[in-house]
């Protein structure tokens, strides 16, 4: 073991501001952000070193911090690694600018502000370069526990800061569609997935076990793939003889069997390979039970012409979650991904997420307003559109009524079908045409996270979608908390100009 200066850090040795020269240091306090600047980068930044000068926030959001290494990890003990506050930055930074991890790389090397913000000595290490898997090993350590505390600690932060003492939160809720990173689905092409991945994991396996049988896994991939393309290209017949039709039927289903055949083929050649192995090839079991699934599906809907009921179906086997989703936009006839639904208060920061996996709007109107409302005491009121409402049920109780008596917070809810004169009234008052008409910035919100991060998930995995989801959403607080703190210093600036 290395002595503890050379353990992991929460963040590196910072120098007094004001105590050290600028030519030999920079502190994070000192770090000059242009006020006129409209990048996500500055802004991101600003509101970053917003969060390390105020002691009491940095401190909260260290602790929090600490969690991020796992049970058998020490801050003490073991090689020195990127330190804390670090990889909250390029965190925070990849998320909220919508990156990839090579482009994160790159200006962590190359951007002067985010090393000045990271505590690099623009002197001592100008020349220090961090590879591009160390910088992906570490922004991974971040999970949705550790996110979402960070988020309520920075929008707690946010609204002590620019909101008045004890004022009350009136916010709005919407959801829109996080698409998955997998591509458009069909039955033919998710087959053709199931057998390229099995062939690849058994000669990968083969490959390190030294064993025989996959030699010529290019060529069995090569030869799926022809039969699939030819497949793919095949129409029926438009023709009003019944003779070309029924020919040009024949002929597709002559296709289709061959396909199914190889495809079984390479299936059950990989089954057997998984069989003789004492230790398993890990995914390949729900590879191929993807693969029994669509070959039954195939023949159901081909050959018995039924069709296929969509619980049944799934619409990519690398992303088992993503589901088929038709909101009714004019020119987007279907997305592929999950719904996330956000709370944003007037002040333009969201205090909750909720990634709604099997579940539509009207179902969880009540479950996040009840979480927002235990998040923060001071919420007074929340707005929705038509879809959260539900009917009465048994206890004469919607979503609205349910809202209101169990966590006393008003509920601007329309009602969907003719409303009734208690209705009527209800939605003629001041109160709820303020509501309804404030509730479209809501829009505004999901479209500047659709525009840093939120509009496709470039990770791979469930756990990682939910994660990235989360990251987004704390990287957006802080970009809006920066944003504010910039224009609050431009207005100022431009007073004192013209004065």
């Amino acid at each position: 073991m290395k002595g503890a200066i050379d353990m992991r850090q929460m963040i590196k040795n910072q120098p007094e501001s004001g105590k050290t020269p600028f030519f030999l240091f920079t502190a994070i306090e000192d770090v000059v952000l242009d006020p006129y600047c409209r990048d996500e980068i500055t802004k991101i930044l600003r509101g970053i070193k917003e969060i390390y000068c105020n002691e009491e926030i940095r401190d909260k959001v260290f602790t929090v911090l600490e969690e991020m290494m796992a049970s058998d990890t020490s801050m003490s003990k073991g090689r020195k690694g990127m330190d804390m506050w670090t990889i909250f930055v390029l965190g925070m930074l990849r998320v909220g600018c919508n990156w990839d991890y090579d482009k994160l790389k790159t200006c962590f090397d190359n951007h002067i502000k985010i090393r000045q913000m990271t505590g690099l000595n623009l002197f001592t290490d100008i020349d220090k370069v961090t590879s591009r898997q160390s910088i992906h090993d570490n922004v991974s350590l971040f999970t949705t526990e550790i996110s979402d505390k960070i988020n309520n600690i920075v929008v707690e932060f946010s609204q002590e800061k620019f909101s008045r003492p004890k004022q009350e939160l009136h916010t709005r809720c919407d959801s829109f569609v996080f698409l998955s990173n997998s591509h458009f689905p069909t039955d033919f092409n998710l087959l053709l997935d199931c057998v390229r991945k099995a062939v690849v994991l058994s000669y990968s396996c083969a490959k390190r076990n030294q064993t025989s049988g996959w030699r010529e896994y290019k060529s069995l991939s090569i030869n799926i793939r022809r039969h699939y393309n030819k497949l793919s290209k095949m129409r029926y017949s438009n023709s009003k003889k019944e003779s070309k039709v029924e020919s040009r039927k024949q002929e597709i289903h002559e296709q289709v069997r061959l396909y199914l055949s190889m495809a079984k083929r390479y299936l059950n050649k990989a089954r057997q390979y998984q069989d003789s192995l004492e230790v398993k090839i890990a995914k390949l079991d729900t590879i191929l039970e993807y693969g029994d699934l669509l070959t039954s599906q195939i023949n159901r809907r081909i050959f018995e012409e039924e069709t296929i009921p969509a619980d049944e179906k799934i619409y990519s086997i690398f992303e088992p979650y993503t589901e088929w989703i038709c909101k009714g936009k004019a020119g987007v006839r279907q997305e592929l991904g999950v719904k996330v639904c956000i709370v944003e208060d007037q002040f333009g920061f969201i205090l909750h997420h909720r990634v709604m996996k099997k579940e539509q709007d009207r179902d969880i109107a009540l479950l996040i307003a009840k979480k927002s409302k235990d998040l923060f005491p001071q919420l007074a009121s929340i707005s929705f559109d038509k879809g959260f409402h539900s009917k009465l049920d048994n206890e004469r109780k919607n979503n609205r009524i349910r809202i209101e008596e169990e966590l006393g917070v008003i509920a601007h809810l329309p009602i969907k079908g003719r409303p009734t004169k208690e209705d009527k009234k209800r939605e003629s008052s001041k109160e709820f045409i303020k509501a309804r008409k404030q509730h479209p910035a809501v829009e505004s919100a999901i479209n500047a996270l659709g525009n840093h991060g939120l509009d496709r998930c470039p990770d791979r995995g469930e756990y990682n979608f939910d994660r990235y989801v989360s990251m987004a959403i704390t990287s957006n607080n802080i970009h809006r908390l920066g944003a504010l703190l910039m224009a609050k210093n431009l207005k100022k600036i431009r007073r004192l100009k013209s004065a």
